[in-house]
This record gives C-alpha cells, structure tokens and sequence, in this order.
C-alpha cells in the first residue's frame, strides 16, 4: 500500500476503482500528460457510478457547506483520475494549479469557501504537496448543472 493510500485510510476515504465513469465530455480525455506535469480535465462531483450526485446551484438547492462536501467530492473523484493517470499516488510531486468553476446564483460570493472542499482534500492527502494556487470563477451553469468542477497541474515524480 502506498504511503497516499495509507493516508486516505487514515482520513476515512476511499477512492473509485473505475476512473472511467469520471466522465470528461466527448472528445475530450480525463488527463495528459506532458514531461514532468500532469493536466487532469475538469471533474464533477459524480459518484460511484458515474452520475452526478449534486446537481444544482449555489444559493438555490445548495447551501455553502454542501457545496464544499460536492468539492470535496470532486478531489476523490480527481484522485481516482490521478491514480489511473500515474499508477500511484504517491507520483505526485505537487499541486501547481487549480480552477474551480462553482455554479451559483447572482449575488453568490462564497465561492472560495465551496472550493475550499477541494483544497483541504489535497492538503490533508498530501500535506505540502497538496496546496496549490488556485482561481475561484462563478458560473451561471456548468455541465449536468452540478454545483461545482475543479480542474488541475500537477508535477509528477519519475
């Protein structure tokens, strides 16, 4: 057992063993890889069996703690893409960059707080390693209306 899946034990999490139901649109690939950075497209807080298990927005069916939970489930989803990308958790080198895109309505600020979800995700999984810089964007709408999708650079390890 990886030290990174030992870890999601410790924390309580598991990760989905089919990172293809991780849908990312047609024509469009879950990751790629280029040198020593892995790009993971945007995921959605699907659950296990590949539908969306929030679907809605901010400030309407969900309240600022439950899109941080559907977050948080967007950084098991990207971790189960990671996974399947690398192998092993344990490649990861670093978080460089994240985008979350939260599906709220007008007037909804505490986008910082929904992807915050995320954000903790990797930094308990990886300490360090799992921060990252990141840009919070509002939106009207996102594919299968779900509250929020994060996509991410990470640097990998040989």
């Amino acid at each position: 057992m990886s030290i990174a899946e030992k870890r999601l034990n410790d924390i309580g999490l598991e990760i989905f063993g089919d990172a293809t139901k991780i849908a990312s649109g047609r024509g469009a690939v879950r990751y790629s890889i280029y040198d020593d950075l892995l790009f993971i497209t945007g995921i959605e807080p699907t659950g296990p069996d590949g539908k969306p298990a929030f679907v809605g927005r901010l400030g309407k069916e969900y309240n600022t703690e439950e899109g941080y939970r559907a977050a948080r489930l967007v950084g098991i989803n990207m971790l189960t893409v990671i996974k399947d990308a690398l192998g092993d958790l344990d490649r990861v080198d670093c978080f460089l960059k994240v985008m979350a895109l939260v599906n709220g309505i007008e007037g909804f600020t505490e986008l910082g707080q929904v992807a915050d979800g995320f954000t903790d995700l990797m930094t308990e999984m990886f300490g360090e390693r799992g921060m990252h810089a990141r840009s919070d964007m509002g939106a009207t709408n996102l594919n299968n209306n779900v509250p929020v999708i994060c996509d991410a650079i990470i640097k990998i390890r040989p």
